[in-house]
């Protein structure tokens, strides 16, 4: 189950763009809660169709899974997976055919765990004290050539081919490669998820600087969201945004009584109660007789 408080907060911007193709969501249900964003690929048809595929692959497949969720990773991979699978199934049945592809990163919170799973350079964030405790690694061109050495990451920043995804759901693959992680929560921590329109035109230092203010977390995410939209323009991309910040521990709750139970209680508190006074009266009885 959670175990703590939270507060969720989530903004979109379209940008300098004709389309918001961009689509997230945040997901309570019960034991679990579930965090979700795609970046619709704009080289591609129909990319906004592709993320809200994924939105909704998530939503039905948290829904169908028994709770809790005994393996998270597999859980994770399972629904982007199927999300990819309807994607290209959706592309199939349109004529002409077409290629309509997503990033994804996707992020289950059950217990005191965060458990994410992405494909692309949409990122995920974890804000602890003051600082950044993580960040997802972009699938990438640049990044592979960051990783080889062959570039800088201050040279990444201005790449021509900054944009260009090794990984997506859609295209011709059969089962997507996913990066998948995990890790503890506490108070205080926060989790953003979010598009490259965000990162892709403010500094890590600055979203920081933003996360780490003393302004409450809408607050945070909307000058968030407008200062990269600013940064950009007039080529701003859609810009998206959700975020997630931990609060105190919540008391356990006490356990669900089911009607049939409840119905079972009473009975038998009835029974105990008739009893109770079927024993009274043969005691009173008793008394007379021996008088």
């Amino acid at each position: 189950m959670i175990k703590y408080q939270y507060q969720s907060a989530q903004v979109s911007l379209i940008g300098d763009r004709k389309i918001n193709q961009d689509r997230c969501a945040v997901i309570d249900h019960d034991e679990a809660l579930f965090l979700a964003l795609g970046d619709g690929m704009g080289g591609h048809p129909r990319g906004e169709v592709a993320a809200q595929i994924l939105i909704d692959t998530a939503e039905q497949q948290l829904y169908r899974t028994p709770l809790p969720i005994l393996s998270p990773g597999s859980f994770l991979t399972r629904v982007l997976h199927k999300a990819h699978e309807t994607i290209m199934a959706y592309g199939y049945d349109q004529t002409p055919p077409i290629d309509p592809r997503t990033t994804a990163v996707i992020c289950l919170i059950q217990d005191d765990v965060a458990y994410w799973a992405h494909a692309g350079d949409s990122r995920l964030y974890l804000f602890r004290d003051g600082q950044i405790a993580f960040r997802t690694t972009d699938d990438s061109y640049v990044e592979r050539l960051r990783q080889k050495g062959v570039i800088s990451a201050t040279e990444t920043e201005s790449h021509p081919q900054r944009n260009y995804v090794t990984r997506c759901l859609g295209g011709t693959l059969i089962s997507p490669e996913l990066t998948l992680g995990k890790h503890s929560l506490t108070t205080g921590d926060n989790l953003l998820l979010c598009s490259d329109g965000l990162w892709g035109s403010m500094s890590e230092a600055e979203t920081t600087a933003i996360m780490s203010s003393d302004q409450n977390l809408d607050e945070r995410l909307n000058l968030l969201a407008e200062t990269a939209a600013q940064n950009a323009y007039p080529e701003s991309d859609n810009v998206t945004l959700l975020g997630i910040e931990i609060g105190k521990a919540v008391k356990p709750r006490p356990e669900a009584i089911s009607p049939a139970a409840q119905q079972e209680k009473k009975q038998d508190e009835l029974n105990s109660a008739i009893a109770e006074l079927q024993q009274a009266i043969e005691s009173f009885q008793s008394e007379i007789d021996e008088d």
